[in-house]
C-alpha cells in the first residue's frame, strides 16, 4: 500500500479555514521568508527621509508607502497579528517613534498678536511631511484597538518618556495630527489602566508649562478635550488631587493670553468639575475676577458669559455674599465700557432670573454700585441702541425697589462715577487732586525741614512710570 493517497484528505483538511489555530499552511521555509520579509518592511519604514523635497528619493517614498499599507492590513489578520506583530512588538513600537517623534516644523508663521485671530482665514501650510505620517498615524492607531494586544503586552512599551514625548507633538500645527493624537491617547488612556495616572501627570505638567512659560500651544484644545471625558469619570466625592488640579489647572488656564483658542473645552471642563462639586464654584468665580481680561475685548465677553452660568448653575447665597462686591463692581465696569459688545453682553445677566434673584437678595451691596452708573448711562450714553436698553435695565432695577433706587440716583458721590466721566472731566478731576497733594506738600514743607518732595509713579510726560515695578528695559519712556 502506498502511504501517500491516504493523506490527501488531511492535506485537503489544512486548506480549508483553519478550525484548527495551531496548524499553519506555511512550511518553516515559508514562515522564515514571511518573517524575513516583515522585519524588512520594518526596517524600511523605520528609515527617515527627506519629505521636504518632493524631487528627492521618490522610489524609496513609495516603497515606504506601500510598505506601510502592507503592515496595516497584517493587523486586521489574526494570526500574522499573533505570528509576526506580536512577538516583534518591541521592533514596531520603535518604528513609530521614530517616524513620530520628532522637531516639529514650523510651517505658519508664529506672530506674537495670535490671539487677535486676525490671521485664523489665512491658507494653510500643510507640513510636506504629513503625507507620509499619516499612514504611520493609521497603523499605530489600528495597533492599539486591535483587541490581540492585551494590556500587559503594551504597557511595557508606553514608559513615562514615551508619554511625555508623545504629549509633545500636541503642539504640532498641522490639526489632522492633533485630531490623530487625540483619538490615540483617549484609546490609551482607556486600555491602559496602570498609566492614566502617569498620562494625567503628564498632561499637568504641559499645562503648567503653558500657563507659566509659555503664551500658546496648539493641542491645548484637544487635551482639554481628552480631559473633559476623563472628569466624566470622576467618583464623587472628589479626590484631593483632583480638587487641588482644578484650583491649579482649570483655573489657572483662565489667565493664558490665547485663552479664547480653547475657552469652549475649558468652560466645559469647569462645568463638569461644578458637576461633581457645586462648592468649587467659590474659587472658580474668584479666579475669573482675578484673572480679568483687560484691553481684550473678545476675552472680556467670554469671561461674562462663563461667569453668568457658574452663577446660574450652582451658588448659593449664603457663599456668595462675600464676592458679590467684586462681582457688581467688574459688572458696572463692564456695563460703562467703551466697547459694545462688552457692554450689551454685560447688560444680558439682567435677563437672568437667577441674577435678578442675586441683586434683590443682596439689595445693600447692588443698589449703591449699579444704580448711578446705570442712571447716569441711561441719560448720557452715546450709542442709541445702548442707551434704549439702558433705559429699559434702569425699569427693572427700579421696580424691585422703587424708594431705594430714588435713594442712589440721586446719589453723586459714588466712587464709580469715574467709569462714565469723559477725557476733560477725568483731567479736572485729576488736576484738583493734584493741586491738593501740592498743598499739601507746601504745608510739609514749612513744618518739616530738608523735606523732598517724592517721585510719583507716573506722570503726563511719560508712559509707564520709573517707580511702579515694571522698569525691565522694555519699557517705552516718552520725553
Amino acid at each position: 500500500m502506498k502511504p501517500f493517497p491516504a493523506r490527501k484528505p488531511e492535506v485537503a483538511m489544512t486548506k480549508g479555514t483553519g478550525a484548527n489555530p495551531r496548524t499553519s499552511n506555511a512550511t518553516p521555509t515559508q514562515s522564515k521568508d514571511s518573517k524575513e520579509a516583515f522585519l524588512k518592511k520594518i526596517n524600511l519604514c523605520s528609515q527617515l527621509l527627506d519629505f521636504n523635497d518632493e524631487k528627492k528619493n521618490v522610489a524609496e517614498k513609495e516603497e515606504r508607502l506601500q510598505c506601510l499599507n502592507d503592515l496595516q492590513e497584517m493587523i486586521s489578520n489574526q494570526n500574522l497579528m499573533q505570528s509576526l506583530i506580536l512577538p516583534n512588538l518591541e521592533l514596531v513600537i520603535a518604528m513609530v517613534k521614530r517616524n513620530l517623534f520628532r522637531p516639529l516644523p514650523i510651517v505658519k508663521k508664529q506672530g506674537v498678536s495670535g490671539e487677535n485671530g486676525a490671521n485664523d482665514d489665512d491658507e494653510v501650510i500643510v507640513d510636506p511631511s504629513w503625507p507620509h505620517l499619516q499612514p504611520v498615524y493609521d497603523f499605530f492607531l489600528q495597533l492599539i484597538i486591535n483587541d490581540t494586544i492585551d494590556m500587559r503586552s503594551l504597557k511595557v512599551h508606553i514608559t513615562h518618556k514615551f508619554i511625555q514625548e508623545f504629549l509633545e507633538l500636541f503642539d504640532s500645527e498641522e490639526p489632522k495630527e492633533r485630531e490623530y493624537l487625540k483619538n490615540i491617547l483617549h484609546r490609551l488612556y482607556a486600555k491602559l489602566v496602570p498609566r492614566r495616572k502617569m498620562i494625567r501627570k503628564t498632561m499637568t505638567d504641559i499645562f503648567y508649562t503653558l500657563i507659566h512659560e509659555t503664551y500658546r500651544f496648539n493641542g491645548t484644545s484637544e487635551l482639554l478635550d481628552i480631559l473633559a471625558a476623563v472628569i466624566s469619570g470622576f467618583a464623587v466625592p472628589l479626590r484631593e488631587e483632583h480638587v487641588h488640579f482644578f484650583k491649579n489647572v482649570i483655573i489657572s488656564l483662565h489667565k493664558v493670553q490665547t485663552c479664547h483658542k480653547f475657552h469652549i473645552e475649558l468652560l466645559r471642563c469647569s462645568m463638569l468639575f461644578l458637576s461633581k462639586d457645586p462648592n468649587l464654584s467659590i474659587p472658580l468665580i474668584e479666579g475669573l475676577l482675578k484673572y480679568w481680561p483687560f484691553a481684550n475685548y473678545a476675552k472680556e465677553t467670554l469671561f461674562l458669559s462663563e461667569l453668568v452660568d457658574i452663577l446660574e448653575v450652582s451658588c448659593d447665597m449664603n457663599q456668595l455674599e462675600r464676592l458679590a462686591p467684586k462681582i457688581f463692581k467688574r459688572l458696572v465696569k463692564c456695563i460703562a465700557s467703551p466697547h459694545l459688545q462688552v457692554s450689551d453682553r454685560a447688560m444680558c445677566f439682567f435677563e437672568n432670573d437667577f441674577f435678578l434673584n442675586i441683586i434683590k437678595y443682596f439689595k445693600h451691596i447692588s443698589f449703591p454700585i449699579l444704580v448711578p452708573i446705570i442712571q447716569d448711562l441711561s441719560q448720557n450714553h452715546w450709542h442709541k441702541l445702548i442707551l434704549e436698553s439702558l433705559t429699559a435695565l434702569r425699569n427693572i432695577i427700579r421696580d424691585s425697589d422703587p424708594a431705594l433706587f430714588e435713594k442712589y440716583a440721586k446719589d453723586k458721590s459714588s466712587p464709580f462715577l469715574f467709569l462714565v466721566k469723559n477725557p476733560q472731566q477725568v483731567s479736572e478731576s485729576r488736576k484738583e487732586a493734584e493741586a491738593r497733594w501740592a498743598s499739601l506738600e507746601t504745608q510739609v514743607k514749612e513744618q518739616v525741614a530738608g523735606f523732598v518732595t517724592p517721585k510719583i509713579p507716573y506722570a503726563d510726560d511719560h508712559i509707564v512710570g520709573e517707580f511702579n515695578g515694571v522698569n525691565n528695559g522694555s519699557v517705552l519712556y516718552v520725553d
